[in-house]
């Protein structure tokens, strides 16, 4: 509660009371005798982090009284701009927008916070207007700082052209060689893809500093120019920069695209021991990462996850996803149990690489106990992990749990629906599949490339050749989708199933699809089923033309052979594969003894 009593008509003659009967606080200024004069307050008034906010928010609008009441009078610009700071700082924006209106004068560094008070709260707009606000401003220059808050405003589709013209007032106001403000460039331009303009932006900057160098080998890495980044760290060591851990981190998520190559990656681990960083956080999870996408390197992963000096969820979800991606479902329930044991809370990527783990075990009970963690974690709304759970029933065979799930989920999207479809689909339940499909066009969900799939191989999957064709054809007529070679060679199996072999090779040839192995392939397969011999040499033979090294046409067509009695044709069809240089490849199968506990 806020009291004030005016004794004088100027501030000398001001005695401000401020009592908070919530907090029991009385202000320092109760012990004034007599209030002193504005330009003194600065110093007077509390930072906002050392205090409380409540004692804050009283505290501004005490000043802010005065002010208004003296600002014909005795407040001054730099009084104003202390205030507006404070405000500002202080998670008052409100009061900070209606402060700054009020002002009798607004300088540079007036609209300076302003600017960056709305850049922080998002309000990518309102900067805009605030900046061309101040452009008309009789007396009022921007400088870097103006550009740098502005640059780092949200990226929106009209904030494109807000850069370029910040971009133009810099070079305008000869600012360009600014280390600050080419470093904001720098990021604008990265954050909006345009690569050109980071490179010549860099290159009018005078003397680069690490933050500077840091943001241009991160664009190029994140653009995958990689030699690029390479001759920019060669080019910082050269100018005297010092590599820091976030160069390493750039360079580290790049070696993440070199999984056949993991040489740059091990010379980078060797640099990071050799400055101090290698137990940093940040590192190790780019370490972790780029380990595991290698495949063979799981050791290393885990000898690096040992060394991290404060393991967080990255730190966990990374080692668990990577174990799901290497096919060590085991070892990725082993890290989930002891990331629990630790008290470490998971988010929506952890749950998603642990669903995945238990699907692959097939391990439904688990499942379900990750399913009731998501649930308590509060993250029923987050289609990621919903999906993720959708999948693991699934891939557990329960495809009743995985409906009642969908429909329990709060929050949906094409991928949700997609997994529905292709779950359907492969547990034989094409007709569910179809109305699945029906049912997501019917509540408004514009199907993709990979809805169109798995709907058609649902199809066929059940022989709905009549279906199938009326799906295939909204795909451009109602869609707008283009079919690509899996469509049509989905399509050309679904006709071949069904006996319908003259129509599946005119759709191969009317579709433009003669070079295209998989679909001719998929028609020897149906060859194969209904005993076409002509047909099935037919579509051998271009199969092998298109990829000479494939054995399983060669065992097609001799399975046909044999079913028609053609001995010889088999025999020279063996003699032709043994002078060849295909090789069949050792196949494997694999049982669960007992659900990893």
């Amino acid at each position: 509660m806020l009291f004030f009593r005016l004794t004088g008509a100027n501030s000398q003659g001001f005695f401000p009371m401020l009592y908070d009967p919530h907090c029991a606080f009385l202000w320092e200024a109760k012990r004034w005798r007599e209030a002193p004069a504005p330009e003194s307050w600065p110093a007077r008034l509390p930072p906002p982090r050392a205090s409380s906010r409540a004692r804050d928010h009283h505290l501004f609008a005490a000043a802010a009284r005065v002010l208004r009441l003296e600002a014909s009078s005795s407040s001054t610009t730099y009084l104003w701009n202390r205030l507006l700071g404070l405000f500002s700082r202080g998670g008052a924006p409100t009061h900070a927008r209606r402060l700054f209106d009020a002002m009798p004068e607004r300088d540079t560094v007036s609209y300076n916070t302003h600017i960056v008070r709305l850049s922080r709260s998002g309000s990518a707009t309102e900067g805009a207007r605030a900046y061309s606000r101040m452009l008309r401003e009789d007396g009022v220059r921007p400088d870097g700082t103006t550009l740098s808050a502005l640059l780092a405003l949200p990226c929106s589709g009209a904030s494109h052209g807000l850069v370029r013209q910040v971009h133009s007032h810099a070079v305008r106001l000869g600012l360009c060689s600014n280390a600050f403000v080419g470093t904001a460039l720098l990021r604008a331009y990265e954050l909006r893809g345009h690569t050109g303009a980071t490179t010549a932006v860099f290159e009018e900057v005078a003397e680069p500093d690490a933050v500077c160098w840091n943001v241009m080998i991160d664009a190029c890495t994140r653009h995958g120019s990689l030699p690029r980044a390479v001759e920019m760290l060669s080019r910082m060591r050269r100018a005297g920069g010092i590599a820091d851990g976030f160069t390493l981190a750039s360079f580290l998520r790049a070696c993440c695209s070199l999984e056949d190559d993991i040489s740059l990656g091990l010379q980078l681990h060797t640099w990071a021991c050799k400055i101090g960083v290698d137990s940093e956080t940040a590192i190790c999870n780019a370490l972790i990462t780029m380990y595991l996408k290698c495949g063979a390197e799981t050791g290393s992963a885990f000898r690096v996850f040992q060394k991290t000096s404060e393991p967080n969820i990255i730190t966990w979800t990374s080692m668990i996803s990577g174990f799901v991606q290497n096919g060590l479902a085991v070892e990725a329930v082993s890290f989930y149990k002891e990331m629990v044991k630790t008290g470490e809370r998971e988010n929506d990527y952890c749950f998603t690489s642990v669903l995945s783990a238990f699907g692959a075990l097939a391990s439904l009970e688990h499942g379900k106990m990750v399913h009731c963690r998501v649930m308590k974690s509060g993250f029923c709304s987050d289609t990621i992990a919903g999906n993720a759970i959708l999948d693991m029933y699934f891939k557990c065979g329960c495809s009743s749990d995985a409906s009642f799930a969908f429909h329990t989920m709060q929050v949906s999207d094409v991928v949700s629906w997609t997994a529905m479809i292709v779950g359907f689909g492969r547990h034989g339940e094409a007709r569910k599949a179809v109305l699945c499909f029906r049912e997501m066009v019917h509540d408004g969900f514009r199907p993709d490339a990979v809805t169109f799939l798995a709907v058609l191989s649902a199809c066929r999957q059940g022989d709905l050749v009549d279906e199938g064709l009326a799906i295939f054809r909204s795909m451009v007529e109602d869609h707008d989708v283009i079919p690509r070679r899996e469509h049509c060679a989905c399509l050309v199996d679904l006709l071949g199933h069904a006996g319908r072999l003259k129509e599946a090779e005119t759709l191969i040839r009317s579709m433009g699809l003669e070079m295209d192995p998989l679909a001719w392939e998929s028609l020897l397969g149906a060859c194969g089923l209904h005993g076409e011999v002509e047909l099935g040499k037919r579509s051998a033979g271009k199969v092998m033309e298109l990829e000479p090294w494939k054995y399983g046409p060669y065992v097609l067509l001799s399975n046909m052979y044999a079913e028609q009695c053609q001995w010889r044709e088999k025999e020279v069809l063996r003699e032709r594969l043994d002078g060849s240089n295909v090789r069949k490849g050792a196949g494997h199968s694999w049982f669960s003894v007992s659900e990893a506990s």
